[in-house]
């Protein structure tokens, strides 16, 4: 002690009668930790919390140590003090203003730091506003607040009852409101609500406890899915431009409405179902709505009209390529003899850049298979196509009828758009043969097809040597692509048209085909661009609409709606009835659609958030109402 001076040595006499230490051990550290830089007085705050918590269950203001005030700092340190604890622990209440901290006790057992704290505002009746100042009566509340660390924080709050002096109130008596700390009755803060919500926001109930639980915050998931039920709603703007879709609560039989303003793309709200009278009353509501933009569906129509009859209705130009997509798979449907014949043409051409490989004859073993299994699966094939067939007759004798699409479709039990795919066929749909991606093996196909011309062609030595490449998979997805090649070559092929769907004999598949055909040409493979070569140059009817469907696509690239009654006249004498029967569908809503055509809203933003709500709904199980996930949508975190 002797190499401290004075002033050091008061410092820690006070220290010593103020606190009860007593050990000769601790007040060795303590010597050591006054007399360091910043780190040992910040190490030094941590060793008094603990011995101070274990002299007494609670200090009052008056008995807290003030040797900090007594060490003189070096230089270097003299924008870092030690304040006294109380006005340290003061620091992190949730107002300050407001609060002021009497007294703390930490449990080192339960991990738990309790703060004793007792209210200074001035207080005004909550009903006629008068200032008053006469107690009635005070009492404790226990709220939660943020943990320290792995420490839980409790607040003992000392309230006051008090008092109304003006005559004419109708409340005697009232108890003091602290707004900024915690809602009346909680036993939470403000600001431990607002954590826990944010956690039920971005991951619902369970996940959400489970994080929360993690961080330190304990709850539980109905508390999360409470608090984010009770928020208060954020105040929207006056929306101008309003995008309008459905979305599903279960595909194909139940749908509600989302709106989305596309000026900000923030959700304005959620509908619990797909209904003209909804929306038409939500857009009585919101008057300010000038634009609206929708599917091409009758029903949105006739809410928009009925609604807002002064705003212009614009259809979604993605909705408008889709529909052409559908209508040339329909057209695609018929055209199967000249589908082959390009994919055959294909073949020949990357076999004439590439050149063909002569494989060896394959030893197929002693006893050949009998045909029974072949027979058996060709049997298999006939029934499912005949009860294609049976669907594809029962939905037009239902549909000439009279018989609306979703009846028809809940009798048959199939979804609305293969409803809607069957009725634009004019003829049953043709046998299928199953085709095989391919996809884990895709990866590997250029080595195997080197290997291949090298002149390896056994299946099960090429398994073994993609294994030693990563490959994961059965040897039979192998030997397959492998047989593939071997009757490629049979036939004269390269090897090459083997890793192409347009160049397999059966042909590409009419959707696969009418995907291509709406693609841009500068986005196109190699392979797919020839075979489009193959298929326009064969038939002059394929040609024909190949012309007027880019024509088509480029009007909606280009936005030149003015040209659309043109194209639309041009389309209907063009004798092709696929095409000729989506522009008499584009007459019957020609002004939004031109109106699509010509302006730049679109409904891309409310597509991505039907995607994320689907997120939502999938993190719920399904079991999540149109309130909670109304809530999660709008307030996302």
């Amino acid at each position: 002690m002797h190499l401290l001076n004075v002033g050091y040595r008061c410092g820690i006499q006070s220290f010593y009668f103020r606190t009860g230490v007593t050990d000769v051990g601790s007040s060795a550290l303590l010597v050591k930790q006054v007399s360091g830089g910043i780190y040992a007085r910040a190490e030094l705050l941590y060793t008094i919390l603990p011995a101070y918590s274990q002299n007494a269950h609670c200090r009052p203001a008056w008995h807290v140590p003030r040797v900090a005030c007594r060490v003189p700092l070096p230089q270097e340190d003299a924008a870092f003090t030690l304040p006294p604890i109380l006005t340290f622990l003061g620091h992190f209440l949730p107002d300050r203003m407001t609060l002021s901290l009497q007294g703390w006790h930490l449990d080192e057992t339960a991990a738990q730091l309790t703060l004793q704290v007792t209210t200074r505002a001035r207080v005004r009746c909550p009903l006629c506003q008068t200032p008053t100042a006469r107690v009635h009566s005070r009492y404790t509340r226990t709220l939660t607040d943020l943990p320290w660390g792995s420490y839980t924080l409790r607040l003992q709050l000392h309230v006051r009852k008090f008092f109304c002096d003006h005559p004419a109130c109708a409340r005697q008596i009232f108890t003091e409101r602290l707004p900024t700390v915690a809602a009346p009755w909680a036993r939470r803060t403000l600001r431990l609500a607002e954590h826990l919500r944010a956690c039920g926001l971005a991951l619902g109930g369970e996940l959400g406890a489970r994080l929360g639980h993690r961080l330190g915050l304990r709850t539980s998931p109905d508390t999360l899915l409470r608090l984010v039920q009770d928020a208060p709603t954020p105040a929207a703007t006056a929306p101008q431009a309003l995008g309008v879709d459905e979305w599903a609560w279960r595909r194909g039989q139940r749908y509600g409405t989302i709106l989305v303003n596309l000026e900000d793309h923030q959700v304005l709200d959620l509908l619990p179902e797909r209904s003209a009278d909804l929306v038409a009353h939500w857009l009585t509501q919101h008057p300010t709505v000038t634009v609206v933009c929708r599917d091409r569906s009758a029903l949105y129509a006739e809410g928009i009209r009925r609604g807002a009859p002064h705003a212009v209705q614009v259809v979604d130009r993605f909705h408008l390529v889709k529909n052409l997509r559908e209508a040339l798979e329909a057209f695609l449907h018929d055209q199967r003899p000249a589908l082959q014949a390009a994919a055959a043409g294909t073949a020949q051409a990357l076999t004439q850049v590439a050149g063909s490989v002569a494989a060896p004859p394959m030893y197929r073993g002693r006893h050949q298979s009998s045909q029974a299994g072949q027979q058996r699966q060709a049997a298999a094939q006939q029934q499912r196509h005949a009860a294609w067939v049976a669907t594809y007759e029962a939905i037009h004798a239902l549909r000439a009828q009279g018989t609306p699409v979703t009846t028809i479709a809940a009798q048959l039990g199939i979804s609305r758009p293969t409803v809607y795919a069957y009725l634009r066929r004019t003829r049953p749909p043709s046998p299928r043969s199953p085709q095989r991606s391919g996809q884990v093996v895709r990866p590997y196909m250029t080595y195997l097809m080197q290997r291949w011309r090298e002149g390896c062609t056994d299946s099960m030595q090429l398994w073994r040597e993609t294994r030693a490449l990563g490959y994961a998979h059965s040897a039979r997805t192998v030997s397959r692509f492998i047989t593939r090649l071997r009757q490629a070559s049979a036939a004269g092929w390269a090897p090459e048209t083997q890793t192409s769907p347009y160049t397999r004999p059966q042909g590409p598949s009419a959707r696969a085909v009418s995907f291509t055909w709406v693609c841009p040409e500068a986005k196109r493979a190699q392979d797919a661009q020839l075979y489009m070569d193959q298929l326009t140059h064969a038939d002059p009817t394929l040609a024909q609409a190949y012309t007027l469907s880019q024509a088509f696509l480029a009007l909606v690239r280009e936005r030149r709606g003015a040209a659309l009654v043109a194209w639309m006249t041009e389309a209907s004498a063009s004798g092709i009835e696929a095409l000729a029967r989506f522009a008499q569908g584009l007459q019957e809503d020609l002004t939004a659609i031109t109106a699509g055509l010509t302006l730049p809203w679109s409904n891309g933003p409310v597509e991505g958030h039907i995607n994320r709500l689907k997120l939502l709904k999938r993190q719920g199980y399904g079991r999540a109402g149109v309130g909670l996930l109304r809530q999660r949508l709008i307030q996302a975190v």
